[in-house]
């Protein structure tokens, strides 16, 4: 699986565009899987759930991301996008 976002801004100038974090990128035997969180100011927050503990990766602003897709992890459950 992967999460993938959509980001603001210019591409050639910025690096906005889509960006994929890919469970294929975390250390092999981890059990990692990447999943995201909107919180309740827009924030989208990127995180690693390994065995149903989470830690965050990566908080990109409101205004920074207009779309994302994968796998949702809300009230503490990975929910499977």
């Amino acid at each position: 699986m992967s999460v993938d976002v959509d980001l603001n801004g210019h591409p050639d100038h910025d690096g906005a565009g889509p960006t994929t974090f890919s469970d294929a990128d975390l250390p092999a035997g981890s059990g990692g899987i990447y999943c995201f969180h909107v919180g309740a100011g827009g924030e989208l927050i990127i995180l690693i759930d390994e065995r149903g503990e989470s830690s965050v990766d990566r908080v990109y602003s409101p205004s920074a991301w207009r779309s994302v897709r994968g796998d949702v992890w809300r009230k503490g459950l990975l929910l499977q996008g």
